[in-house]
């Protein structure tokens, strides 16, 4: 990592916690309000840790959003799990090599870009056991919406499953090479998103000049929340909780199997499998949030205010989606001093 400059964030923090691990670690939106319709967010960690013994950081949920990875220092941690998207897939397993699945069960992070699409497994983020007294870290994980790589790279995300799909690949070699110079200069969550945003928005204008994107609705005052669309075909709308896919086919005049193809080819999955994915994620953000205030919690009402229809159903899908039902889910991560969850 580069020298701190004087009065650094990152360096008052060391300089606090010198025996204890440390880092700058946020959370945010897009900065520009052109990015609101492709980037859901950002999540930053650059600091520094004590901890030497192998242990459990986090575990990572099946999302249909995008998920671009930047990791600085490799070596520091591993994937444990099957279908998680990390590392080339195995289509066919040799005679007498491993299985497809074993393959791709444990894969070490190393120091490199890693784009995870759609959605796939649970999976476990452990950190590896170090002799060394600390460990860097730094790393950025970038949320794209499912319709990005679509409408910004021209890409079938159907005809990328399974890929081991890396930032060149969107970008250019060129591009993603001075991108990740300045990246690797950057001491602060901020200068990284700064500098990601900056390549991406010109990468946008540049599909805007080539005619492949085009600007609709300026009816907004503050025009904060302008929209895109793809000049070459119809970009379908996550569903809503309780929307159906004829409803939904009806009310743009479409058939209903011509909409889900259409999904197939924007998102790379079914109206189902989107809309399954979204009503969790609502479930599980209200869990966490509630359960971060030691707020006590109803499961059922919860489960109908993220459009479940019944309780057996939220369980059924927390359980495929986290590997735990509600209770266990609750039992387990109640102490939330328990993991690094700044980390990934």
């Amino acid at each position: 990592m580069p020298a701190l400059r004087k009065n650094d964030p990152l360096e008052m923090l060391a300089e606090q916690n010198e025996h204890r691990s440390w880092a700058d670690f946020g959370t945010t939106k897009p900065q520009h309000p052109l990015l609101k319709r492709y980037i859901s967010g950002y999540t930053y960690s650059i600091g520094c840790l004590k901890e030497q013994n192998a242990k459990l950081i986090t575990r990572a949920y099946p999302t249909v959003m995008t998920q671009i990875y930047f990791e600085f220092h490799g070596g520091l941690s591993e994937i444990r799990g099957q279908d998680h998207g990390f590392g080339k897939r195995i289509k066919k397993a040799s005679w007498n090599g491993p299985t497809a699945s074993q393959e791709n069960q444990n894969v070490v992070i190393e120091k490199r870009t890693y784009i995870k699409q759609g959605l796939g497994d649970w999976f476990d983020i452990y950190q590896i056991a170090s002799e060394k007294p600390s460990r860097p870290i730094k790393n950025l994980k970038v949320d794209l919406f499912p319709m990005a790589i679509y409408e910004l790279f021209n890409y079938s995300a159907k005809e990328l499953d399974g890929e081991d799909l890396q930032l060149a690949d969107l970008l250019g070699q060129a591009t993603t090479s001075l991108m990740l110079e300045e990246m690797e200069a950057a001491n602060s969550g901020k200068r990284l998103i700064q500098i990601v945003e900056s390549y991406f928005l010109a990468h946008l204008r540049n599909q805007i000049k080539h005619r492949q994107l085009e600007v609709v609705d300026f009816q907004l005052a503050d025009k904060r929340n302008l929209y895109w669309t793809k000049t070459k075909g119809f970009t379908p709308p996550l569903p809503k909780m309780h929307e159906s896919l004829t409803q939904q086919a009806k009310s743009f005049n479409k058939s209903g199997r011509w909409l889900q193809k259409r999904y197939s080819e924007v998102y790379g999955m079914s109206f189902k499998q989107i809309q399954s994915n979204l009503r969790f994620h609502r479930a599980h953000r209200e869990l966490w949030q509630t359960m971060s205030t030691r707020q006590p919690i109803s499961l059922t009402e919860l489960a109908y205010r993220s459009g479940y229809f019944d309780q057996a159903h939220f369980i059924k899908d927390f359980k495929l989606y986290t590997g735990m039902t509600p209770g266990q889910y609750l039992k387990t991560n109640f102490d939330l001093q328990s993991q690094y969850l700044w980390y990934w």
